[in-house]
Parts: C-alpha cells; sequence; structure tokens
C-alpha cells in the first residue's frame, strides 16, 4: 500500500469532463425558398348550392392580399376546395370572409384545415373545373439533384402509390417535366406530392396545366 501511495504523485489529476459542443442540426430539411416564420397553408372545402359555388372564386379572389398564393378546384357543380398560402394573419382574413359567404345559405358547409406551406402556387388562383378524369402537364424546376430526386421516385408516387397513367417524362439538368392521366382525387394528390417534394427535397418552382 505504501508504494501504490508513492506512485500516486506520477499521475496527475484527470481535468474534469465538460460536455462536447455538437454541431448544429436542422430539423426536418432545408428548403431553398425562404419561408416566413407565420407563413402557413389553409384548405377550405365548401358545399353548397350552385349559385353559391359559382360566385366564390370571383369574390374570394377580390378579397386576396399581401401576396396569396393558391388555387382552387371545383370538383363539381355543388362543391368548391380552395388553398390558399401566405402570412397566416392574412390567411385568417380569407377565411373568415369565406365563412361569412357560407354561414349566409342554409345548409352550406365550410370545412378548413392548417396545413404546412409548400410553395409554388399561382398569385392568379387558377380556378381548375375537374371531371372524373383528368390530364395534368406537370414542369419542375430546381438544382440538378433535387431534380434527379424527383425523377427517381416519380413511378412509385404516380403509378404504383396512386395509380395514374405516365405518358411522358423528361429530365434536363434543372428542369423535369411530366404528362399523366387519371382519376382526378389522384392527380391532385400527385400534385400535392410534387408542391411538397419527396423526403428531404422540393422543387423551387412548379407548373401545373389541367386538361380534360
Amino acid at each position: 500500500m505504501a508504494a501504490l501511495l508513492a506512485l500516486l504523485p506520477l499521475f496527475p489529476p484527470l481535468p474534469p469532463l465538460t460536455p462536447r459542443a455538437r454541431p448544429a442540426l436542422m430539423g426536418g430539411f432545408e428548403s431553398s425558398q425562404f419561408r416566413p416564420l407565420d407563413a402557413a397553408r389553409v384548405s377550405l372545402r365548401v358545399s353548397g348550392s350552385a349559385a353559391l359555388i359559382a360566385s366564390l372564386p370571383p369574390t374570394l379572389r377580390s378579397h386576396l392580399t399581401g401576396g396569396i398564393t393558391g388555387v382552387m378546384y371545383e370538383v363539381n357543380a355543388r362543391r368548391l376546395e380552395l388553398i390558399a398560402e401566405g402570412e397566416r394573419p392574412l390567411l385568417e382574413t380569407l377565411v373568415r370572409f369565406a365563412e361569412d359567404a357560407v354561414e349566409g345559405e342554409e345548409g352550406a358547409e365550410c370545412r378548413m384545415s392548417w396545413q404546412l406551406p409548400g410553395g409554388g402556387y399561382d398569385e392568379t388562383f387558377p380556378l381548375v373545373r375537374l371531371a372524373e378524369d383528368m390530364r395534368a402537364e406537370v414542369e419542375l424546376r430546381g438544382d440538378p439533384a433535387t431534380m434527379a430526386y424527383y425523377a427517381r421516385h416519380l413511378n412509385v408516387e404516380a403509378v404504383f402509390n396512386r395509380g395514374l397513367k405516365v405518358s411522358e417524362r423528361g429530365l434536363n439538368h434543372d428542369r423535369l417535366t411530366v404528362s399523366l392521366s387519371g382519376d382526378a382525387d389522384r392527380l391532385k394528390s400527385f400534385v400535392r406530392w410534387c408542391y411538397n417534394g419527396p423526403r428531404l427535397a422540393r422543387a423551387e418552382k412548379v407548373t401545373v396545366t389541367w386538361k380534360k
């Protein structure tokens, strides 16, 4: 024991442990598009008379302010779906206006859901009149790596997951084009995937042309 005690001075005490600094990590993925902290997306599904549905698109467009973007789908003569993106306070004003318009008609209904913004919508708020079967021509733009990532997932998302028919597709550096046809609801779902992007990727711009 005495010999061991004599050796202790040869080994100086270790410094106290300190936590290692960890590199900063971003949750989810980093988008190439800037998103304000108060940006949001809202979906409105309105059902009512044919007169109400016909009057809503021009009336809602007249209340768009502050760079709100989006699209409207006329599912049939009595159903309208609106998707809008922008600053949440401005969207809340738009929602209140739509709800007031619906409350003025007995039996009409407005369902709302808030979502994370995806980007890429149009400030003109186009109205797409859907039929049971539709065609869509989609153009995506972004950096070449992102476009290649989209292209690798295209068949899985369009054909296997949604049963759509892909008639034409092309990848050229920073541009991906695809023409599809099939059930309108499934096409809408695929277009939503294009806006949101596959995991870890998102296009900088998405343009959709609808045809019957």
